[in-house]
């Protein structure tokens, strides 16, 4: 079990707590203001934050910035991944969503109607303090869930992100595209995503080598074994997301609990 399950969860998946996206809760500590700025500002000043990293990256203070920067996004927004039937019991407690466009592939690909992020509250005073270039589309939970099943298929890998812990405010689906994807995985700045409560296993006897699910990693933790005509999935790479099931046709691949997995039970 996590650090944020025992943190925020009393032990169990902290993610599935409804308390952590009550209304209460957002209208703590300023939070309907934090999350605003995050959203309206974000476009303008990523790109001068993600030139201060590659800096910072390349000087002395490397190491003692990447656990500075970690414990600072602990605090206020981070990510988790989820996956699909995680997805849609937290969608199934919620009143209402509103879907709107996806600030990180705003930076990234200058794309402004990249519809992948999912705000989970419908709340009058934050949705008024959105700017109205968001166009912010309030859909139903059923809707929210069916939209997220395709982008399932897609290979998208799902997360729940906080806007100051333990507010849990969003739900995106990522891809490398996403800031935090090039943040955490690809250039190993510093963790502001975690792998998920999963890991992805094998069963050898389905599998028939297309390697169909070998596209849809977005971690390149599935392997190809030429001699056996099967693949393998590293447990130290995996994510737990579980958006390679959607890509196997013959229900070779399941998620098991990270906590069990000998291999990748504590890595995060």
């Amino acid at each position: 079990m996590c650090e944020f399950c025992v943190k925020h969860g009393d032990g169990k998946k902290w993610y599935l707590a409804m308390e952590n996206y009550s209304q209460e809760l957002l209208h703590q500590e300023n939070r309907i203001d934090y999350i605003s700025h995050f959203v309206n500002t974000y476009q303008a000043q990523m790109p001068a934050n993600l030139d201060l990293l590659e800096a910072l990256d390349h000087s002395p203070f490397k190491s003692l910035a990447r656990p500075f920067l970690t414990r600072v996004q602990k605090r206020n927004h981070f990510g988790q991944i989820v996956p699909m039937e995680d997805v849609e019991q937290i969608l199934s407690q919620m009143e209402g969503v509103v879907r709107l466009a996806c600030v990180c592939r705003q930076v990234t690909t200058g794309q402004k109607e990249a519809r992948y992020c999912y705000a989970l509250t419908t709340d009058p005073r934050l949705a008024a303090e959105i700017d109205d270039s968001f166009n912010l589309e309030v859909i139903t939970p059923a809707e929210a869930i069916a939209s997220i099943r395709e982008l399932d298929k897609e290979g998208l890998v799902h997360s729940v992100w906080t806007f100051k812990t333990p507010y849990i405010g969003g739900l995106c689906n990522c891809d490398q595209d996403c800031v935090a994807y090039r943040v955490c995985h690809a250039r190993h700045y510093f963790q502001v995503m975690f792998r998920g409560e999963y890991v992805a296993g094998i069963d050898p006897d389905r599998c028939n080598g297309c390697r169909n699910c070998m596209r849809q990693c977005q971690y390149g933790a599935i392997r190809y074994s030429a001699t056996n005509k099967k693949v393998e999935i590293d447990p130290r790479q995996c994510y737990g997301c579980g958006v390679c099931r959607a890509a196997c046709h013959k229900g070779a691949i399941t998620l098991h609990a990270r906590a069990e997995d000998p291999v990748a039970a504590g890595m995060w």
